[in-house]
């Protein structure tokens, strides 16, 4: 005996499945991006923050980024950095996700920040 499948069974199986993708592919997302972060945006800090104060500590003045000569350092496939005399900015580039959104590090008061993410990126993803 066939049995006919009735549209609210159909109804069903479409809602489960929607609720399935919309909890397991934003986790996904930002698994991914906090991985492009910890990977590309944290050690690009580091090293450009550890030459900074090698600069700094040589001639007296904060350098600009091309100042630095770090090889490749605007040849990241995620992001694009700029520094000025306080502060060191990433800004995402196309291949993240979304263009323009900006990680901030303030050299002077030591902290981070996020901006013009709206949820891109999370503030507690930055140590």
């Amino acid at each position: 005996m066939k049995k006919r499948v009735s549209i609210i069974e159909v109804l069903m199986v479409i809602l489960i499945t929607g609720i399935i993708v919309i909890i397991i592919f934003p986790s996904i997302d930002a698994k991914k991006k906090t991985k492009i972060i910890s990977l590309e945006v944290l050690p690009t800090f580091e090293l450009i923050q550890e030459q900074n104060d090698i600069f700094f500590e040589e001639n007296g003045y904060y350098p600009f980024l091309s100042q630095l000569n770090i090889k490749g350092i605007n040849d990241k496939k995620y992001f694009s950095y700029d520094m000025t005399d306080s502060t060191l900015t990433a800004t995402s580039l196309k291949p993240f996700g979304r263009t323009g959104a900006v990680i901030v590090y303030n050299f002077i008061d030591n902290q981070w920040s996020v901006e013009g993410t709206e949820g891109v990126i999370k503030e507690f993803w930055l140590p």
